[in-house]
């Protein structure tokens, strides 16, 4: 039974196309193992100008992008992604402590969700597999 537990939660990203933007590399690949680690296919950058121009030639189904990258741009990032992208895409907001956290702050950063560091594997992964499969739900309905 544990040994099935495992093997399930390893594939419950499989196929899922991730983009992890952050611009301090200990946290991009942190994130990127914990994706990659549970199936997803995952590509990071370190600013959202490089991950947008690379969107163009990739696919994503979720994007994680920093707090910080969101204020610092002061664009709509959820659009160009987007765009881009050529589809919806879920945004994930990653800010830099719980105490950053407040109830709108998706709203107000114009994403779909946030987390906060210190990442916790287990979840992130519960996290993006329940997100992303409410949001393909929701695209679904659209359509």
């Amino acid at each position: 039974m544990y040994l099935e537990k495992q093997i399930i939660q390893k594939n419950c990203l499989k196929g899922l196309r991730t983009v992890v933007i952050e611009n301090e590399q200990d946290e991009r690949d942190l994130l990127a193992y914990i994706l990659e680690s549970h199936g997803a296919v995952v590509f990071s950058e370190a600013s959202v100008s490089d991950a947008i121009g690379r969107l163009r030639y990739y696919t994503a189904d979720v994007v994680f992008v920093s707090v910080e990258a969101i204020e610092e741009h002061q664009v709509d990032i959820r659009a160009n992604i987007c765009a881009k992208a050529g589809k919806e895409v879920l945004i994930i907001g990653v800010a830099e402590s719980e105490r950053f956290i407040y109830p709108a702050i998706a709203q107000d950063l114009n994403c779909h969700a946030c987390i906060s560091k210190p990442l916790d594997i287990i979840e992130v992964v519960d996290f993006v597999a329940t997100l992303a499969g409410r949001h393909e739900r929701q695209n679904h309905c659209r359509t």
